[in-house]
C-alpha cells in the first residue's frame, strides 16, 4: 500500500501518545528491535540494558526474572542468539553489545535478595504434574503455578536442576547461582518429589488419570551411538554420562590420553573438564569445520588456552584395543563435496590415521529416551528438549513458556495472555554520539595457572564496566521521525548524521505489509532546483544518538519510545 508523502509521514508508529491500536506498530517493533526478536524467550533486552545504564539493577533483574526465569544462569551460559542479531556490528562500529554478560551484571549487582512475581490468576483447583526438574520443567512449573494451578514435580535425581547441575561444569556455572534461582521458582508453592524415575509411557498414562494435566520435561537422555565396537568398550563413555559422573556423583576418574568426539556444547565441557581432572592430553575431533561448531563465543579459544587441541574434518571409524584395553582410535579425514548444488560431507579415501588414547568421550548428541508414539490422552504435554529434541537452555525455556499458554487454555478454556505496543513521546534518549564508539568491554577471566575444577573462569564485570557496556546499546526501541511540515530542508541534520544513509532524501515512500518501509531516493540531478524532495530517518540505520534532533532549528525531529508489553487479560 502506498501512502501520500506530503506532510508528516509515520511509516509504522501511531502518532498519538499512548497505547497503540495499530497492528503495524508491533511489526515495526519486531523489525527495529532485532535483539528481542531473536530471543526465543522474548526477553525485554533494550529495557534491561537501559535499566543497567541508569544503574537500576533491581529493575534489570526483575525484567530477566520475568522473561527468561534464570537471569544469573543465562547470564553465564546462554547461547546468545540476541548478540548475533545486535545491530551494533552492522554499521562497522565494532562488536555486538555483550547482552549476556550484562544480564549477569543485573543478577550480580541487584541488592534485593527475594522476589515474588505476581500471579496471573486466582486459584483454579487444577492439579498438574511436571515430570523433570530441569530448566524446561522448572519454567513450566513456575508459570503454571502463576496461572493459579497446583503444581507438583517428579524428579529422578536427589536434587533439581537437570543439566544445570549434572551437565554444565562448575567452572562455567557456580552451584550457588543455580540454587538461588531454582529457589526463586520453588517458592511459588511448587512441591518437588525426588528420586521419582518414570521409565515407561504406561506410567505416564496412569499418572495422567490422577492429574488434570501431566507435563513431560524429561530432556534428551539417550545418547547417540557410533557402532557396536564403541558401545562394548568400557573405556568409551558418553559425554553426558561423563559429566553426570563427575558433577553429580563426584567420581573424577579420567584417562591420561583423552579423546573427545563432537563439536557442540557438551564436547567443550567434556574436554575442559578432562583437562582440569588431570588428563595429560585432551584432543577433540570434529567431522566438520569451525563454521559448523555449535558452541558459545570464545569457548574454542578458551579450550586452546587451557592446552586442549581441536582437530577438524576428522571422524572416528574404529577403536583399537589390546588385552581388552583401549589403546587407540582410528579416524578418517573428511571434506565437503558439492553435489547438485548441495554440500555433503564425504570421507577422503586413503586418509585414515590413528591416535593414542585410553579414554574416549562421545559427545555426538542425544535424543528422547521415552517414546510417546502411543499417546492418546489429551492431557499429556511435552516441553523443552523432550518435545523439540536437544537444544539450548533459552530455547527450552521459551518452549516451556509457550506450552504453558496452551496447557492453561486446555484446562480453563481461556486465552489468558496478550501483548501490546506502547508509544510515548519523549524529549531525548539520553544517548550521546560518543557512546557509539566505545569498544566492547571484554569479560575478565581467571589466570590459566589459577583455573581449577570448581573455580569460575569468568569473573564478571565491575559495576562501572557493566554500565559502560550497557551504554553501547543503540536503544533501538526509540524512533526518530522528521515532520516534513516543519522541515525547511536546511540540511543541518544531513551534515550532523554519523552513519551513512541514516537520514536520506526521498521522493516517495512505500508501506510494506510487514510494517516496514521502502523508499525511492532523490538522485543528485533531481535535487537541483526548486524541488528538493523530503527527508526520512531510516530506523534500520539510525543509532539513536540524537545529533540530528540537537541541530534541527525548527524542532521538526521528534522522538518516540516504543515498548512491547506482555500482560494478562483481566
Amino acid at each position: 500500500m502506498k501512502k501520500s508523502f506530503f506532510g508528516r509521514y509515520s511509516p509504522a508508529l501511531t502518532i498519538n501518545h499512548g497505547e497503540s491500536v495499530n497492528t503495524k506498530d508491533a511489526k515495526w517493533y519486531e523489525k527495529s528491535v532485532p535483539c528481542r526478536s531473536a530471543c526465543p524467550a522474548d526477553t525485554d533486552i533494550p529495557g534491561y540494558l537501559e535499566a543497567i545504564y541508569n544503574q537500576d539493577y533491581e529493575k534489570a533483574y526483575k525484567i530477566n526474572l520475568e522473561d527468561n526465569v534464570f537471569p544469573g544462569i543465562l547470564g553465564r551460559v546462554c547461547s546468545r542468539p540476541c548478540e548475533d542479531a545486535c545491530r551494533h556490528s552492522d554499521d562497522s562500529n565494532g562488536d555486538s553489545v555483550s547482552i549476556c554478560f550484562s544480564k549477569r551484571s543485573a543478577e550480580t549487582f541487584n541488592i534485593t535478595k527475594r522476589f515474588k512475581l505476581k500471579n496471573y490468576s486466582k486459584k483454579t483447583n487444577k492439579k498438574i504434574l511436571v515430570i523433570g526438574a530441569g530448566v524446561a520443567g522448572l519454567t513450566a512449573a513456575r508459570e503454571l503455578s502463576r496461572c493459579g494451578h497446583d503444581v507438583e514435580i517428579f524428579e529422578r535425581h536427589s536434587s533439581p536442576g537437570g543439566m544445570l547441575n549434572q551437565g554444565i561444569p562448575i567452572f562455567r556455572l557456580p552451584r550457588e547461582i543455580i540454587d538461588k534461582e531454582i529457589n526463586q521458582v520453588i517458592k511459588h508453592g511448587i512441591k518437588i518429589h525426588y528420586n521419582k524415575d518414570i521409565k515407561s509411557y504406561e506410567e505416564v498414562e496412569e499418572l495422567s488419570k490422577k492429574y488434570h494435566a501431566v507435563v513431560l520435561a524429561l530432556g534428551t537422555l539417550k545418547p547417540n551411538k557410533i557402532n557396536k565396537g564403541f558401545s562394548k568398550c568400557n573405556d568409551v563413555e558418553d559425554g553426558l554420562d561423563f559429566l553426570l559422573r563427575v558433577n553429580e556423583y563426584k567420581n573424577k576418574y579420567v584417562g591420561k590420553n583423552v579423546v573427545v568426539i563432537g563439536g557442540g556444547y557438551t564436547s567443550m565441557d567434556c574436554a575442559r573438564t578432562a583437562l582440569r581432572l588431570g588428563a595429560k592430553s585432551v584432543k577433540t575431533f570434529y567431522r566438520r569445520t569451525t563454521d559448523d561448531l555449535v558452541i558459545l563465543p570464545g569457548e574454542l579459544e578458551e579450550l586452546i588456552n587451557e592446552h586442549g587441541k581441536m582437530i577438524f574434518n576428522a571422524q572416528p571409524l574404529n577403536i583399537i584395543q589390546k588385552n581388552n584395553k583401549l589403546i587407540g582410535l582410528e579416524l578418517i579425514k573428511t571434506k565437503l563435496v558439492k553435489r547438485n548444488g548441495v554440500y555433503q560431507l564425504r570421507d577422503i579415501k586413503g586418509s585414515t590415521f590413528k591416535v593414542k588414547t585410553d579414554h574416549i568421550i562421545l559427545a555426538i548428541g542425544q535424543k528422547q529416551h521415552l517414546s510417546l508414539t502411543k499417546n492418546q490422552r489429551k492431557n499429556i504435554f511435552s516441553v523443552g528438549d523432550f518435545a523439540t529434541g536437544a537444544t539450548t537452555l533459552i530455547n527450552a525455556i521459551a518452549h516451556a513458556k509457550d506450552m504453558v499458554k496452551e496447557i492453561d487454555k486446555f484446562l480453563m478454556k481461556r486465552d489468558l495472555f496478550s501483548s501490546d505496543i506502547k508509544v510515548i513521546n519523549i524529549k531525548t534518549t539520553g544517548r550521546d554520539l560518543k557512546l557509539n564508539y566505545i569498544p566492547i568491554n571484554e569479560m575478565p577471566t581467571v589466570n590459566l595457572n589459577q583455573r581449577t575444577f570448581s573455580r569460575e573462569v569468568e569473573k564478571g564485570y565491575h559495576k562501572n564496566v557493566s554500565q559502560k557496556e550497557a551504554s553501547r546499546c543503540y536503544l533501538c526501541h526509540y524512533k526518530f521521525e522528521i515532520n516534513n511540515d516543519l522541515c525547511v530542508l536546511c540540511d543541518e541534520c544531513l551534515l550532523a548524521k554519523p552513519i551513512k544513509d541514516c537520514i536520506v532524501e526521498v521522493s516517495d515512500v512505500h508501506e510494506l505489509k510487514d510494517g516496514d518501509i521502502a523508499y525511492e531516493r532523490i538522485s543528485p540531478k533531481k535535487s537541483i532546483g526548486l524541488y528538493h524532495g523530503k527527508l526520512l530517518i531510516d530506523h534500520k540505520k539510525c543509532v539513536r544518538c540524537g545529533e540530528c534532533e540537537k541541530v534541527c532549528p525548527t524542532n521538526a525531529i521528534t522522538i518516540q519510545k516504543v515498548e512491547k508489553q506482555n500482560y494478562v487479560k483481566v
